[in-house]
């Protein structure tokens, strides 16, 4: 008896520890992140600096704006170009790596998201060139950098720079998956394209989910790419709301600065919970169905 007592106040004491250590990132977090967001959040109410309230006045302002409509359909298709390839890609290096190397040969994947956005520009400008210097492949055309062309090259850098976070947690996943699971489907005649459609894409998805989170989170990292192949003022297929909050910055419309921060904040964060929940639905749907 006395053993049981000490054994759960030990387990009580080291779970009360784990919180006390946890404290210091929650005040963290609160003073760097959650309070300057409901700073800004409660002055996208007001007009400027000033303390006349306006209501959804800046928000509907920015809804009207050019620039800041041109940013979000730029996100938009930075995300449905770099999502699904960002995907599939890793999942098929993924599979690649975990059979021939067991995963060891990743690490060459994980280069670009390690090396510095100056020398990344660099690899790309010497690659496909620049308006001053001629690149390795003539595929592009010497200003591309100034013209529609450079989106697209910037999703490419995007999309390289991310490959190799999802790799990593895809090459895990794989390993996670019980050997058993692999040999009993073998041992029923299941070929290697079916088992990794019926066992290892399923067993994988929740990693897929994150790996969907992080190639969200690295579009917004890589601003300084982006700054970096066509500057402050970009043409129209390399605007990014990074560029609108800069340069709101700079012109020190912080009404509209908060108001788009609010956004960008808020808005990805509705759509992490939305699809955070249809992930799951499936999952949950299906273990219905098997208990019925």
């Amino acid at each position: 008896m006395n053993f049981f007592v000490k054994s759960g106040s030990l387990s009580r004491q080291r779970h009360i520890t784990g919180w006390l250590l946890l404290v210091p990132m929650f005040l963290a977090l609160m003073v760097n992140y959650l309070l300057p967001f409901v700073i800004a959040f409660i002055r996208s109410f007001y007009r400027g600096m000033g303390n006349t309230f306006v209501g959804m006045e800046n928000y509907i302002e920015l809804l009207q704006n050019h620039t800041f409509l041109l940013a979000i359909r730029n996100l938009l298709i930075l995300w449905a170009f770099v999502l699904p390839l960002n995907l599939c890609i890793a999942f098929l290096l993924a599979l690649l790596c975990h059979r021939i190397h067991g995963g060891r040969s990743s690490a060459l994947f994980f280069l670009p998201a390690v090396l510095p956005a100056v020398c990344v520009v660099e690899i790309v400008s010497q690659l496909f060139g620049t308006s001053q210097i001629d690149g390795l492949f003539s595929l592009l055309p010497a200003d591309w950098s100034t013209g529609q062309v450079s989106g697209m090259v910037f999703g490419c850098l995007v999309l390289w720079k991310g490959l190799g976070y999802s790799l990593l947690i895809l090459i895990v996943a794989l390993g996670s998956i019980p050997e058993e699971y692999l040999e009993a489907a073998a041992l029923e005649g299941a070929s290697y394209w079916r088992i990794v459609f019926s066992i290892r894409l399923p067993l994988t998805a929740p990693s897929l989910g994150i790996c969907a989170i992080l190639a969200v989170y690295n579009s917004f990292r890589c601003f300084r790419e982006a700054l970096l192949l066509g500057g402050a003022h970009p043409t129209e297929s390399l605007y990014s709301l990074q560029h609108f909050l800069q340069n709101n910055f700079s012109n020190m419309n912080f009404a509209r600065l908060e108001a788009a921060s609010v956004f960008l904040i808020v808005i990805p964060l509705l759509l992490l919970v939305f699809f955070s929940a249809f992930w799951k639905l499936p999952v949950w749907k299906r273990k219905e169905g098997g208990r019925s």
